[in-house]
C-alpha cells in the first residue's frame, strides 16, 4: 500500500511540477527551483532533463523528459525512478478543488528499481515533507483519509517500461522488461481496472487487475481484487477480498492455478527444483486466506503430477523452501512418477535394475499431510483403502500407515526414506494379516503357483540408489504363515512317493531318482497343504531361513535354505515325510529329502542323494542293530524266513545301500565259497 502511496505522491509531484512550470517562464531557467520543490514534495532528490514544455489552458499539462527520483542512502541502485518521457495532463478546476484528476498520464520507458536492503527499509516507502506529523495526529487515519481528497485517472498508460526487485535480506532478485499497461480510475472509490503485458524473469507474462476501491485500501479498509493472469505456461485466477491494515495485507477468497510445468513456474522465481522424477505440474482451486507468509485452503481440488485429491492445505512460503500441512483424500495416490519404470512385460523374474532411484524431489518441500487413499500404486503394486501419515523435512520421508489393505487382507506398516544424503537410504515394516498369497506372489514374484490366505511380518533397512543396489544392501527379518493353500505346478507327495517305489525296488541310482522326479512334475500338479510357515532373516541381501515347516494331507515338511537376493539364487533342504494319514501323523512313512535350487526364474527341484542314502543307512543300521540284539525289527512278521539275524541285518543293510544286484552276488559268492 506504500508503494501505491507512492505512485499517487509521483502523479502530485508530477501535477506539481506542472504548476510550478506554468509559472515559471521559460522554464530551463527555474528548472533548479523546480526540482527543489518537488524533492521536498516526496522526500527524495528529483532531477529533471532540460526540456520541458507546458500547458495552461483549458488543461494544464506538461512534458519533461529525463525524470529522475533518486533512491535514499543505503541502496545499491542510484535511482528508484527513471522516466525518459513524462507526458501529464490535469483538470485546472479539479486542482482547485483539492483533488487530482488525470486526463493523460503517460510514462514512456520507465525504469522502476525496488529494493529492499539488509536492514528491512524499503526504497518505495516515499517519505514526503511534514508526513510524519500528518501520521501521528490525534484524529488519526479516518480524518487522513477525509484530506487525501480524490484522484482520478482518464488515459493511463506505461510504454516498454522496466522494473526490478532486490532484497538483500533473502537474495531474492527479479527483473521485467517491456512493459506495457494502462489504467482506468474514475475516482478512489471506483473501480481501478488495470491491464497489462510485459516480460516476466524471460517469460511472457499478462494480467487484468480490477481493484473495487483503491481508497479503501489506502485507508487500510477492505476492498474486492480480481485477478486474471498468466505468466509463461501458467494461469492464476482470484476473485479476492483484500485488506491492509499495520502495513500487512490479508486476503481471503477463490483462488485457482494451474501450472503444466512446474520446474518452469518455479525456475522464475528462482526457485530450483531438484533434478528427479515428479514435480511436473500442479493445479490447485479453492477457497483461500492467507496474507504476505502462508496461505490457507478450504475445499481445495489438487492435482500433483498424477495425484488428485481433495481437502484442506496450508501452503506456508516464509521460509527457505514451502512447508504443505493439511488433510487430503484421493481416490489413488499414485506414487508411480517418482519411481523408475518397471522392466517391460516379459516371462519370468526381471533381473534387478541399476537405473538411478532418483528420490531428491523430497528435496523441494517440507510437508506435514494425512492422505486417505482407496489406493496407493506404486509400480505393480496396487494397495487398497489405506491411511497415510506423511512427514517430509529436509529430503527426509516418514510415512505412517495405520491402516494398509493389501491383497485382499490388512494390517500397518512404516517407511522411511532418507534421500538428504549422497545414498538413499530406506528403512520400515509391515505387518500384514489374511492377505492372498496369490496376487502377491504374482506381484513380488512374478509367478502365480503360490495359493492360500496368509500372514507377513518384515523389517528392513537398505541403502542405495537403484534396485540392485538396495537388494545388496538388504538388511532385515520376518517371517510368514500361510494356511489352506497349494503350491502349483509340483506335488511333493507324489515325488516321494516316486522315491518311495524306486528305492523299495531296488533301483537306487542318481538316474532312477532323477526319472522318478521328472515323472510327477507335471504342470497341473499341485501341493495342497494346511500350513506353510517360515522365519527368515537378510544380512547384505542374504536371506536365511532357518525353519521352513509345511504340513498337509498325508504329509509334513520340515527345511531350511538360503536364497540370495541380489543373484536371485535359491538353495533349499526340504524333508518332507508321506505317511498313510491324511493328517501327515504316524503310518506307513517314507522320508525323501529334496532340493530346490537353481534362480528365481529357473528353479530345479531334485533328491539330495546324500541324505537319502545316508537316512536308509541310518534305518537299516537300526535294525541291524535291534536284530543283534535279539529284537525284531519294526515291520518285520513271523513268516519270515529264520536265519541267522546278524548275516540276515547285515545283507539287508547292503540292499539298502547299493540296490538288488548285491543280493543276487551274494548266493553265488556263498556257493563259490
Amino acid at each position: 500500500m506504500r508503494f501505491i502511496g507512492g505512485l499517487i505522491a509521483l502523479v502530485v509531484l508530477l501535477v506539481a511540477i506542472a504548476f510550478m512550470a506554468a509559472s515559471l517562464v521559460p522554464a530551463s531557467s527555474y528548472l533548479g527551483r523546480i526540482e527543489a520543490a518537488a524533492s521536498e514534495a516526496i522526500g527524495r532528490e528529483v532531477t529533471l532533463g532540460d526540456e520541458i514544455d507546458f500547458t495552461i489552458w483549458p488543461r494544464i499539462g506538461f512534458r519533461v523528459t529525463d525524470l529522475t527520483v533518486a533512491n535514499p542512502e543505503g541502496f545499491e541502485s542510484d535511482a528508484f525512478v527513471k522516466v525518459e518521457v513524462a507526458d501529464l495532463a490535469v483538470d485546472l478546476f479539479a486542482l482547485f478543488g483539492g483533488n487530482v484528476a488525470v486526463d493523460r498520464f503517460v510514462l514512456q520507458r520507465p525504469v522502476i528499481a525496488l529494493e529492499r536492503n539488509a536492514g528491512g527499509e524499503a526504497n518505495w516507502e516515499l517519505q514526503a515533507a511534514g508526513a510524519d506529523e500528518a501520521a501521528e495526529a490525534p484524529d488519526g487515519g479516518a480524518d487522513a483519509a477525509k484530506r487525501r481528497g480524490d484522484v482520478r485517472l482518464g488515459d493511463v498508460s506505461v510504454v516498454d517500461g522496466a522494473a526490478s526487485f532486490s532484497d538483500a535480506q533473502s537474495n531474492a532478485q527479479y527483473e521485467a522488461n517491456q512493459i506495457n499497461l494502462t489504467a482506468r480510475l474514475a475516482s478512489l472509490d471506483e473501480p481501478l481496472e488495470t491491464a497489462g503485458e510485459m516480460v516476466f524473469q524471460g517469460a511472457p507474462a499478462s494480467f487484468n487487475l480490477v481493484v473495487a476501491s483503491l481508497g479503501a485500501l489506502i485507508d487500510g479498509a477492505e476492498s474486492n481484487v480480481k485477478l486474471d493472469g498468466r505468466l509463461g505456461e501458467a494461469n492464476v485466477g482470484a476473485d479476492l477480498s483484500v485488506a491492509t491494515a499495520d502495513d500487512a495485507v490479508t486476503f481471503a477468497g477463490p483462488v485457482s492455478v494451474e501450472a503444466p510445468d512446474l520446474p518452469a513456474l518455479a525456475q522464475l522465481f528462482d526457485v530450483e527444483l531438484e533434478e528427479a522424477p515428479g514435480f511436473d505440474s500442479l493445479s490447485l482451486a479453492g477457497v483461500a486466506d492467507g496474507d504476505a507468509d502462508a496461505v490457507r485452503f478450504e475445499d481445495l481440488r489438487l492435482a500433483l503430477d498424477a495425484i488428485k485429491a481433495t481437502g484442506a492445505l496450508t501452503l506456508d512460503i516464509s521460509g527457505d523452501k514451502p512447508k504443505a500441512v493439511g488433510a487430503l483424500r484421493t481416490e489413488s495416490l499414485d506414487l508411480r512418477p517418482y519411481m523408475p519404470p518397471p522392466p517391460a512385460d516379459g516371462a519370468g523374474f526381471p533381473a534387478w535394475s541399476d537405473a538411478e532411484l532418483n528420490l531428491r524431489s523430497l528435496r523441494n518441500v517440507d510437508a506435514e499431510l494425512e492422505f486417505t487413499a482407496d489406493e496407493i500404486l506404486i509400480n505393480q503394486v496396487r494397495t487398497g483403502q489405506s491411511r497415510v501419515n506423511m512427514t517430509i523435512k529436509d529430503g527426509r520421508l516418514t510415512a505412517d500407515l495405520p491402516q494398509l489393505q493389501l491383497y485382499e487382507g490388512g494390517g500397518s506398516g512404516r517407511l522411511s526414506v532418507d534421500a538428504s544424503g549422497a545414498a538413499t537410504r530406506f528403512a520400515g515394516y509391515f505387518d500384514l494379516r489374511a492377505v492372498q498369497a496369490q496376487p502377491f506372489a504374482i506381484d513380488f514374484l512374478k509367478n502365480d503357483r503360490l495359493l492360500g490366505v496368509g500372514a507377513l511380518r518384515f523389517e528392513f533397512t537398505a541403502r542405495g540408489d537403484s534396485q540392485k543396489a538396495i537388494m545388496s544392501s538388504l538388511d532385515g527379518e520376518g517371517g510368514f504363515d500361510i494356511a489352506d493353500g497349494a503350491i502349483k505346478g509340483v506335488n511333493i507327495v507324489k515325488i516321494a512317493q516316486s522315491l518311495k517305489s524306486v528305492v523299495d525296488g531296488g533301483g537306487f541310482s542318481p538316474a532312477a531318482l532323477v526319472a522318478a522326479v521328472s515323472s510327477v512334475g507335471q504342470p497341473n500338479d499341485e501341493t495342497s497343504f494346511t500350513e506353510f510357515l517360515s522365519a527368515f532373516s537378510i544380512d547384505n541381501g542374504i536371506a536365511r531361513a532357518p525353519t521352513i515347516s509345511m504340513a498337509g494331507p498325508f504329509f509334513t515338511m520340515t527345511g531350511d535354505g538360503v536364497v540370495d537376493l541380489p543373484r536371485q539364487t535359491i538353495d533349499l533342504n526340504l524333508s518332507p515325510r508321506v505317511t498313510d494319514r491324511t493328517d501327515g501323523g504316524d503310518g506307513l512313512a517314507f522320508s525323501a529329502p529334496l532340493k530346490i535350487t537353481g534362480t528365481f526364474n529357473a528353479p530345479k527341484i531334485g533328491v539330495d542323494a546324500e541324505a537319502l542314502i545316508s537316512d536308509r543307512a541310518a534305518g537299516q543300521g537300526r535294525r541291524l542293530l535291534e536284530r543283534a540284539l535279539g529284537g525284531e525289527a519294526e515291520g518285520e512278521g513271523e513268516g519270515e524266513s529264520e536265519g541267522d539275524p546278524v548275516e540276515d541285518a547285515a545283507k539287508s543293510l547292503l540292499r539298502g545301500l547299493f540296490g538288488a544286484e548285491q543280493d543276487k552276488e551274494g548266493p553265488e559268492k556263498e556257493d563259490r565259497d
